[in-house]
Formats: structure tokens, C-alpha cells, sequence
């Protein structure tokens, strides 16, 4: 007897943007590693990274702001120095470190509705390895399918760091 509605969800058969969250996913995207899924600072190593946490303790509203600002700086995520030995064959008490990856981060861009990767090339090298005169960065699209993959790497640390809400993310 119902004729229906009209504003059925449908289940997509792969990931897509909102336009909606687009701008927040870039934002996230920048904080993060592209491979790893860490956050590219870390409060034990960088000091100044740990001031902006403890200056935006009380509030995640306040926080999101300055730690987008100061982690879409870094271009390469901070990997854990290795591990010495000291001559008696002893290892030297390790602090506990950050666990990145240490490889180099894209630049993330919108361009209307979809995000798009851009990888900086080594001084004037070409594909084949060549010398080029002037060194343009290789511009790729990141599928949404992607971006989902890379923010599902994230540690419920990384996210309230953040200042988002797990329950909300």
C-alpha cells in the first residue's frame, strides 16, 4: 500500500567523497603519513609538537587547527633512530620512538572535487633517469578508495591527538 519514498541510500560500490568533508579529509590527509598512516610528529621527539598538544589540552575544537598547521609542514615522516650498542654488547635504554615510516610525503590538492597527489622528483631527474632541465612534480588523482585506506591505518592516539572524536571518525 506504501508507494515509497524517494530518498532511498544507496550502497555504493566503491568509496567516494563528500563534498560536504572534503576539505577536513585534506586537511587529515596532510597530518598523516601517506604510507603508514602515522601522524608525521610525535610528541616524545619534537618539543615544539608537544607544546601545541599541551597548550590545546582542554579543547579538540581549538586543537585540530594548529596541529594541521604544524604537521602539513613536514615532508618527510620521522622514522625511530636506530639502535646503538655499546662496546660491552648492551643495548642503551631505548626511548620510546615515534615508529614512522622516514619516507617523503606528497603535496595534497583540491581541484574541484577530487584530491590529487603531488610527488616532488630528486634535482632535475627524469623518469628514465635522465637529466631535464626543469624538475615538475608528478601529479597524481587519489581515489577516494585510497584516502580510506590510509586513514583506516590511523591509532585511536593518532585521531584524539588530532582532536577529533573516535566514536565520531
Amino acid at each position: 500500500e506504501c508507494p515509497g519514498t524517494f530518498s532511498v541510500i544507496l550502497t555504493l560500490p566503491s568509496p567516494v567523497y563528500h563534498i560536504g568533508y572534503l576539505g577536513k579529509v585534506k586537511k587529515i590527509l596532510e597530518c598523516v603519513c601517506f604510507h603508514c598512516g602515522k601522524l608525521k610528529a610525535d610528541v616524545l621527539t619534537d618539543p615544539v609538537f608537544d607544546q601545541i598538544i599541551k597548550a590545546t589540552r582542554g579543547s579538540r575544537k581549538r586543537r585540530f587547527q594548529p596541529v594541521w598547521e604544524y604537521c602539513s609542514k613536514k615532508m618527510i615522516c620521522e622514522a625511530d633512530d636506530p639502535k646503538d650498542e655499546d662496546e660491552m654488547g648492551f643495548e642503551e635504554q631505548a626511548k620510546p620512538g615515534h615508529g614512522g615510516c622516514g619516507r617523503i610525503q606528497p603535496n595534497i590538492r583540491r581541484e574541484g572535487l577530487k584530491l590529487f597527489t603531488q610527488w616532488k622528483k630528486g634535482k632535475g631527474e627524469d623518469e628514465d633517469g635522465e637529466e631535464s632541465a626543469i624538475a615538475q612534480p608528478e601529479k597524481r588523482p587519489l581515489p577516494a578508495s585510497e584516502a580510506h585506506t590510509i586513514l583506516k591505518k590511523m591509532t585511536s592516539e593518532d585521531i584524539s591527538m588530532l582532536g577529533l572524536s573516535e566514536e565520531n571518525v
